[in-house]
């Protein structure tokens, strides 16, 4: 009888304790992704006027992320990001990223725009055809048209990404400074 009523207590609490897990969300054994895209994460709007925290009349926006391991990991076990991410974030630790950074870039459009990858930077380095990873069905190269959006992913030499350096990252003579996250 003590054994049957000791396994009935351990039932229950395994299933109280398994509810609970269930229920507090994604595991913390992978730093929080939200902490960990504020980090690698920079806006650049292009041709737009800042007013304090409004830009107006701006082109698009290009949101540009930095995938390193962290991140990668972090990606991997959250489901609640974009598809976009996922899709991009598949090239970390290929072979087209040995000795170079991955970046994964989203291209929102308010107005028409012929959109020049050979513009983007990071550091001082501009994109060459060669740096672009992913496939052309998902590039937004050339013109766009309002309202549409699109997304690469891309590598660039480890020389322009130091842990610990603050970088220009930007589109044409727009750029925003971005610390690389140690």
């Amino acid at each position: 009888m003590k054994k049957s009523f000791a396994a009935a207590i351990a039932i229950v609490a395994f299933v109280i304790f398994s509810v609970q897990a269930a229920l507090a969300g994604p595991s913390n054994t992978a730093q929080d992704v939200s902490e960990l895209l504020d980090e690698r994460q920079t806006d650049i709007w292009v041709e737009g006027e800042r007013f304090g925290d409004m830009v107006l009349g701006a082109r698009g926006a290009m949101q540009v992320i930095y995938v390193d391991d962290k991140l990668s990991k972090s990606i991997a076990a959250d489901s609640r990001l974009q598809p976009w991410v996922y899709d991009m974030a598949q090239y970390y630790g290929t072979d087209a990223t040995r000795k170079k950074r991955l970046f994964i870039a989203h291209i929102d459009v308010y107005k028409p725009w012929d959109f020049d990858y050979t513009q983007v930077f990071i550091g001082g380095y501009h994109l060459q055809k060669g740096d672009i990873l992913s496939s052309s069905m998902t590039n937004p190269f050339g013109p766009m048209a309002s309202k549409s959006d699109g997304y690469f992913a891309f590598a660039v030499p480890s020389a322009e990404v130091k842990a610990g350096k603050e970088i220009k990252i930007g589109y044409g003579d727009d750029s925003e400074t971005w610390k690389v996250p140690k």
